[in-house]
């Protein structure tokens, strides 16, 4: 990864909840309304390099007589609920801490923190953190809502000065199956003077300016920069993202001058490595003149990778093995991160004689799934199974015999067939997928899309999570507490 460092000054709160999960928790809390609600929450840590997100689980209900009202309205937790939801959180496997979500519920603004709200923060700090009511290093959470707005603030216990600390959180992410929301807080607002440049005027036009502040805020990761990764990144740039990080751990060579738009043959005489490269490029023509471009040259599934992963709001998965695949796909559940995953594969009666006059285009596929919370994951959809796995541990010479296979199943060479066009579509595909998700065209979950290229037709594919499937279900919103399948272990 390009050098990143962050001090705790500069460190991004952040919290992420499934649709479901913020109904659950937020818009229960309001029923109570006109009077003060409230509702506890398990929170587990995932950490970036520059953000911790608080991934929010499930609610702890209340029960009878868990909560209390004064005769204005205002809520109070008993003895009882914490109680219970400390018992809760010491029955959980890894790191589990609380999140409390009280409101406000007579305005539709951002709410405010009262003095009664800071004085109970206080103590909840002494108490969870200070006295160790929570395990060590478990997060605390404070949230307060209104109608149409949310602020929060990340409670530690400073044992030198013997209070509590707060810090806030900037910004809220809610992933469901057909939409992804980042939402800043008050208290992470614009930059004074932050404004859309008249250059973006026919961007504005599509999505409006709101809309383009939207890009700007976004940190899109792109993990494989061949011929429809480097494509992808280029265009993401170019409609004004604001972050882009770039995964990949090869070399440029001539064979891959066909199908790029970036890469060039003085590249891969010099033998350049493709993201360092692409990286460049990307900050010559980026809508965001002031673009953040961060890229590594090594093996995502490294354990020193995972932290630059865990700072992307989507994760655009453009390889073509099996091994970073499993790897993003286990991520996107632990991490509340959606992920769009992409490849295409062309047969040819050309493909095992690169000298032959003729070639015959027998068939070609381009699949894309968006997998995370409340999609299907691939070992769900089977477009991962044990033994394509397996496959991508063999030798280079035993790879050679399965090189018909392709991109879509991984497990192609680097002579596999691949031309721009094909390319192109993939790249067009996913960015569609992407535009959708951000901006809530379709308004349903699309889990699969899938094009034939002979009859040239493009499909949705139903797809469904498989009861119990032991790569997605066990590993949901876990945070740092999920076992990754690294390279390095």
């Amino acid at each position: 990864m390009a050098a990143l460092t962050s001090t705790a000054t500069d460190l991004q709160n952040e919290i992420a909840w499934t649709a479901a999960t913020r109904a659950a928790v937020w818009g229960d809390a309001l029923e109570y309304a006109p009077r003060e609600g409230a509702l506890l929450a398990l929170v587990r840590r995932s950490s970036g390099v520059t953000r911790t997100t608080f991934l929010i689980q499930s609610a702890i209900a209340p029960e009878h007589g868990d909560l209390e009202h004064d005769k204005w309205g205002n809520v109070s937790l008993t003895a009882k609920y914490w109680n219970r939801a400390v018992d809760i959180v010491r029955r959980q496997d890894g790191l589990v801490g609380l999140c409390v979500l009280h409101t406000h519920p007579g305005g539709s603004g951002s709410p405010v923190w009262s003095g009664t709200d800071d004085a109970t923060d206080q103590d909840l700090g002494e108490c969870f953190l200070g006295v160790g009511l929570l395990p060590a290093g478990a997060p605390l959470l404070s949230l307060v809502a209104s109608r149409g707005a949310l602020r929060g603030r990340v409670i530690q216990w400073s044992h030198g000065a013997g209070k509590s600390v707060f810090n806030p959180v900037h910004r809220m992410r809610t992933i469901a199956p057909d939409v992804f929301e980042a939402r800043r807080t008050i208290d992470h607002p614009r930059a004074e003077g932050e404004d859309v440049p008249a250059f973006a005027d026919r961007s504005v036009r599509v999505f409006g300016k709101e809309g383009q502040r939207q890009l700007a805020d976004l940190h899109i990761a792109v993990a494989g920069n061949g011929g429809v990764g480097s494509i992808v990144a280029d265009h993401v740039a170019r409609w004004g993202v604001g972050t882009v990080s770039l995964w990949d751990p090869d070399i440029i060579r001539d064979v891959n001058i066909n199908r790029s738009s970036v890469y060039t043959f003085d590249d891969a005489g010099a033998r350049r490595h493709k993201a360092p490269v692409l990286a460049e490029a990307l900050r010559t023509f980026a809508l965001q003149r002031d673009i953040r471009v961060r890229h590594s040259k090594r093996d995502l599934r490294l354990k020193s990778e995972l932290p630059g992963l865990l700072d992307a709001d989507i994760i655009l998965s453009l390889v073509d093995d099996p091994r970073p695949r499993h790897f993003l796909n286990r991520l996107a559940y632990a991490n509340f991160i959606p992920i769009i995953d992409g490849g295409n594969v062309i047969a040819s009666s050309a493909e095992d004689a690169p000298d032959s006059e003729l070639g015959v285009v027998e068939n070609g596929a381009i699949r894309i799934n968006t997998i995370g919370p409340g999609h299907a994951c691939l070992w769900c959809s089977g477009h991962l199974d044990s033994a394509k796995l397996s496959r991508a541990f063999r030798t280079p010479e035993d790879k050679a015999a399965d090189r018909r296979r392709g991109y879509v199943e991984g497990l192609g060479p680097e002579h596999a067939p691949s031309v721009m066009p094909m390319n192109s579509l993939t790249s067009a595909l996913v960015e569609l997928r992407l535009q959708d998700l951000i901006f809530m065209l379709s308004k349903h979950a699309v889990t699969e899309l899938y094009y034939d290229m002979i009859p040239g037709t493009l499909a949705e594919v139903p797809r469904r999570r498989a009861p119990g499937c032991h790569h997605c279900h066990p590993f949901e919103g876990r945070g740092d507490s999920a076992e990754m399948p690294f390279a390095d272990l």
